[in-house]
């Protein structure tokens, strides 16, 4: 069994960047064929301002109801996220979300994200909806980017601070991470341009990542997109290391965003080749690519 615990559906592009394919449920599910992935995490998007791309508006399904629905017609390969924004209901900390979380466990959603709200990790209303989030058994995916506007995600400072606080704040909550702020963290002695960026190189010390997965057992690791793949490969021994101390922590996803082959991304060759090189063994091949993933989701019976 191998889940794609990060895909989405719809048209990401950028007005410039109008001659890629997006992503429609069909070219998904062809995609996921042609890799031998059996099901995908399908992550709405559509509730942050900072995440949303112009052209995604003038998608089949450019809500979140409406994509849920969607992918409800592929039981058998698509598993259902809802998502939230921490400054919905009146922009406060004390909006209470349970009335949409129950009618997104009825409409089949085991977990919530991306969340993709650019405030920060520590704020009161993240804090609310999280624990929340927690109270349902329903797993929060975020995307992780540094200080400052013009940028889409959680924010933080370099050290990881303020995800700390809503860590220790939300113990009872499921917190997946993902994005640049989030893995550029692996190493230590960054710069808050580089927290938001790919940093290349060796891994001279560890970085708050490490020391936030060795901490927090409520905290999960998502491998998707460029951060996570360079987050693995910048320092080849060090992935290596760091795939076998979080093996029980750690998620296989994509994030891809355009429909075309160029747009596939290279997690799960990385780890075939891994496996093949007797570097990692099946059984963590296993855990990544789905079993970590099943223990999480406690809603999912498919």
């Amino acid at each position: 069994m191998i889940i794609d615990a990060h895909v989405h559906v719809g048209d990401l592009r950028r007005p410039d960047m109008m001659g890629r394919a997006p992503v429609t449920w069909e070219n998904l599910l062809a995609r996921l064929d042609e890799e031998g992935i059996d099901k995908a995490i399908v992550l709405p998007i559509v509730h942050s301002p900072e995440g949303i791309q112009f052209p995604f508006w003038w998608s089949p399904q450019p809500d979140m109801v409406g994509q849920i629905t969607a992918a409800a017609r592929y039981p058998d390969r698509l598993i259902r996220f809802g998502n939230l924004d921490p400054r919905m209901g009146g922009n406060t900390a004390r909006t209470d979300y349970g009335w949409v979380l129950e009618r997104l466990v009825e409409m089949g959603c085991v977990g919530i994200g991306e969340i993709t709200a650019n405030v920060p990790f520590d704020d009161p209303r993240v804090i609310n909806m999280v624990r929340q989030c927690g109270a349902w058994q329903l797993p929060v995916l975020f995307h992780g980017t540094g200080m400052g506007e013009g940028e889409y995600g959680l924010q933080d400072e370099v050290g990881s601070p303020r995800l700390a606080r809503l860590l220790e704040a939300a113990p009872d909550a499921i917190l997946i991470g993902h994005g640049p702020g989030f893995w550029a963290e692996i190493a230590g002695g960054l710069t808050l341009e580089a927290k938001s960026g790919y940093p290349r190189g060796p891994v001279a010390e560890e970085g708050s990542l490490v020391r936030l997965l060795r901490t927090y057992p409520h905290l999960y690791a998502d491998i998707s997109a460029g951060s996570g793949h360079n987050a693995l490969t910048r320092d080849p021994a060090f992935g290596v290391r760091f795939l076998h101390e979080f093996q029980d922590r750690l998620l296989f996803g994509t994030d891809v965003c355009f429909g075309e082959a160029e747009g596939r991304m290279p997690h799960l060759p990385l780890l075939r080749r891994l496996l093949a090189e007797g570097q990692i063994t099946q059984a963590i091949f296993d855990k990544v690519t789905a079993g970590n993933v099943l223990r999480l989701l406690t809603r999912y019976h498919g």
